[in-house]
């Protein structure tokens, strides 16, 4: 090769290097989840925020060893659910799976027992007619000498048949055997489904029995809280204990750079999707319990097990049980906006985890005490609560 074509050859080289550079740019930039990386936090960073984390849950469990023991109990009986729910979900999938997977070794197998009697059946005409010819022909042939180039023609025949025979033979055995191998997974996998499908009504009968005892104890709860005239204060403590949640978690997590999605959380007013479809049971602003106690956020009608969304990218800085919110999620979106996500039956995410806008982030039930199934949603800057409906996009 000359020099020369040498050097057009990589300055062509360098030109689309170039170019492809310039494409893997605008795709980063144009694409809302390649854009918003998560790898802008490092992993020290995010050690140090689980470290603060688990500061605050130490924090939190001394704040609710300070109430009755029914509250505890409330606590740990809604915790079990959470657990024995998120369980019987992965159980479900499991099972599914494996019925999926069952379905198509049947298929594998009914294909392969087709094929195998269709290989039998040939074997058995070839045999015959092996039989049948026996080995009379091919002597005669080798004994004629006075046509060699007609024997030469017949031998090769000959050869060409047993060769094709042996071929058909192998295929036949290896059909039998591939199929003995599909027959043994599906005794296999059939039986770790049974095993699954035990586990999966093992664990409803368990949810069953903590589903009731948890009513047994919000109904002892209620009535403990009604007979000593704690309403209020109860649900002034209960706010006065998330706004102290929400200052330690911003202090926890201001060393962190803030998280940017495809866009600024304030240029999504009005334009941020609804992290659960139902109906809005109380709006930002009501006034509860004879106007003593104004509500900070939405409270949305859902049912049990419905998943739960993200409105907007950011990072996860907590998922616990806080009394009277029971499951709650907090998402920061950086320039000190947040939303929270309360009442949950489970929670998908975990401190430090990354989010984006629509993903799944739990599911909604009717923790932390409450009569019924909903989504308690908030968003809040610089700690301050703002009104949701003007955030979230019109439906």
């Amino acid at each position: 090769m000359q020099p020369t074509e040498g050097r057009k050859q990589k300055r062509v080289m360098r030109r689309r290097l170039t170019l492809a550079t310039l494409l893997l740019v605008s795709m980063l930039i144009n694409n809302p989840i390649m854009a918003a990386a998560p790898e802008e936090v490092s992993a020290q960073q995010l050690q140090a925020l689980r470290t603060d984390i688990n500061k605050l849950q130490s924090w939190l469990t001394e704040a609710q060893g300070e109430h009755s023991s029914l509250e505890n109990n409330l606590r740990s009986t809604e915790v079990q659910i959470s657990q024995l729910v998120t369980r019987i979900s992965d159980n479900s999938k499991e099972a599914s799976e494996l019925e999926r997977r069952l379905m198509g070794l049947r298929n594998e197998q009914r294909s392969l027992q087709t094929q195998l009697d269709q290989q039998a059946s040939y074997l058995r005409q070839q045999i015959r007619s092996a039989y049948a010819m026996g080995r009379q022909e091919y002597l005669k042939v080798l004994l004629n000498q006075q046509e060699p180039d007609r024997v030469a023609r017949l031998l090769r025949y000959y050869d060409y048949i047993n060769k094709k025979r042996t071929d058909q033979i192998e295929q036949y055995l290896g059909t039998a055997r591939q199929l003995t191998l599909v027959q043994a997974e599906i005794i296999t996998r059939g039986q770790t489904l049974e095993q699954v499908r035990h586990s999966l009504q093992v664990r409803r009968n368990e949810l069953l029995a903590e589903q009731k005892k948890r009513q047994q104890v919000v109904k002892q709860l209620s009535q403990d809280i009604a007979g000593r005239g704690d309403e209020l204060k109860k649900l002034q403590t209960d706010q006065k204990r998330l706004e102290q949640l929400l200052e330690a978690v911003t202090e926890a997590i201001v060393r962190l750079p803030p998280p940017k999605d495809a866009s600024p959380f304030p240029q999504m007013r009005g334009k941020l999707p609804w992290p659960i479809q139902g109906k809005v049971l109380s709006a930002y602003g009501s006034k509860l319990f004879n106007n003593r106690i104004t509500s900070h956020g939405l409270l949305i009608q859902a049912s049990e097990g419905e998943e739960v969304h993200s409105v907007h990218g950011g990072r996860v800085v907590f998922a616990d049980w806080l009394r009277g919110f029971g499951f709650m999620l907090i998402i920061d979106h950086g320039d000190g906006y947040m939303s929270l996500y309360g009442y949950n039956q489970t929670l998908r995410k975990e401190p430090g985890d990354w989010v984006h806008g629509g993903e799944i982030v739990a599911t909604a039930g009717a923790t932390g005490g409450q009569q019924q199934n909903g989504l308690y949603f908030e968003i809040r800057s610089a700690g301050k609560p703002l009104d949701p409906i003007s955030w979230i996009a019109r439906r």
